[in-house]
């Protein structure tokens, strides 16, 4: 089972395109937004928008397993994590009998990550933060 946006999904897959990197994720969330302001003329009512920029940003969850993996790559691409970019990321997912939706978060790089351990805990998590440079492609439909 996958969470994507913080719903549990029958079945999903997170396809981090990196040639000979497999990474297994536990979780992903991704947003992303378009700036819009109201734009006045006479009188108290909006006579339209204006628009700004563009920004689509996320989370990613795996385990600690997986992340040393990721770190090893980074070691043998001789590239610090922070300045690794995943040129795609691929989340597919469904419910049993519905179809199956993809959204393609594209040029894909890490902004922070966050490592927490306690006492008892069954596994290690860490969580990556992302910026997608390229935008977030749902369905085929870009965002802009």
């Amino acid at each position: 089972m996958l969470k994507v946006n913080g719903k549990a999904y029958d079945w999903g897959d997170v396809d981090v395109k990196l040639p000979g990197l497999s990474l297994e994720v536990q979780e992903i969330s991704y947003d992303d937004e378009l700036e819009k302001e109201l734009a006045y003329g006479k009188g108290q009512k909006p006579r339209g928008y204006g628009e700004g920029n563009y920004k689509a940003e996320g989370k990613l969850s795996m385990l600690r397993d997986d992340y040393d993996a990721l770190l090893d790559y980074c070691k043998s691409k001789k590239t610090p994590i922070f300045k690794l970019v995943i040129p795609m990321i691929i989340v597919s997912y469904a419910n049993d009998g519905d179809r199956t939706r993809s959204d393609v978060l594209k040029t894909v790089t890490f902004t922070k990550r966050s490592n927490k351990a306690a006492q008892g805990d069954k596994s290690l998590k860490i969580d990556l933060d992302i910026l997608i440079v390229g935008g977030i492609e749902s369905d085929g439909v870009a965002a802009l």
